[in-house]
């Protein structure tokens, strides 16, 4: 293989780090299930939240028609994607992840989601809604136009020790971040996101990325590669604080 090959070929190479990284920029998307009566496809559209390790969370009606098809077969598979505000939406990036679909009662992951979808609060509590998660087994990443990859469980989860770090420490990162370096929500949301307003704060933290919220309006600002340590964290918010 020539040098121009190889330089093209690493080029189009994807990471797991990449697929997440569109996964989490959504909070909506397409979940496909096997209809229960004759298996026939059935796809729904559905609120989602992210857990620590870039698996999807959901609330879901037991009357809602995916959720009975759960009930008799939870393989699923989930489609996250940025590619419909493309003038040309194939060549835009999307993610399908494949797996079973779970229970859940977490109160950290079902607060989270409440955060992001609080219109969802009113009904949460109600005695025929339910937590799921989206137990991922593999993942297909597309990022365009001849870049497309399949990953395995391992290889889309990314670093499982890191992941468990930021979350058993996620309410004292969050303290520190808004008291040591008070700039920097702000400047996450508005220098480099192109938001407006003053009073951005951390709402949660993973080693993909931050998501910032200010009043009702919440966005994601990515890293530009998976922090494993806190150190790194550190590092990095110190830079952009700058």
């Amino acid at each position: 293989m020539s040098r121009g090959q190889l330089k093209k070929k690493g080029k189009n190479m994807a990471t797991g780090f990449e697929a997440r990284k569109i996964a989490r920029h959504c909070r909506s998307g397409s979940l496909a299930t096997l209809e229960r009566k004759d298996q026939t496809p059935y796809v729904s559209f559905c609120a989602c939240a992210f857990d620590d390790r870039g698996q999807p969370i959901f609330l879901f009606s037991d009357l809602a028609d995916h959720t009975q098809n759960i009930a008799q077969n939870p393989k699923v598979s989930f489609l996250c994607e940025q590619a419909s505000t493309f003038s040309n939406p194939q060549a835009g990036p999307r993610v399908s992840l494949v797996g079973e679909m779970e229970k859940i009662d977490d109160s950290n992951l079902c607060s989270f989601f409440l955060q992001l979808h609080p219109s969802a609060k009113m009904y949460a509590t109600f005695g025929d809604f339910n937590f799921y998660r989206l137990k991922v087994k593999k993942a297909h990443f597309v990022g365009g136009f001849g870049r497309a990859v399949w990953f395995d469980a391992a290889q889309y989860l990314g670093d499982s020790a890191a992941s468990l770090v930021f979350s058993e420490s996620q309410n004292d990162i969050i303290t520190h971040l808004n008291t040591t370096f008070p700039d920097f929500a702000r400047i996450c949301a508005t220098k480099l996101l192109n938001n407006r307003g003053k009073n951005w704060q951390v709402l949660r933290i993973d080693t993909d990325g931050v998501d910032l919220k200010l009043a009702s309006k919440i966005v994601r600002y990515p890293f530009e590669n998976e922090v494993k340590t806190i150190d790194q964290l550190w590092e990095i918010t110190g830079r952009i604080s700058q």
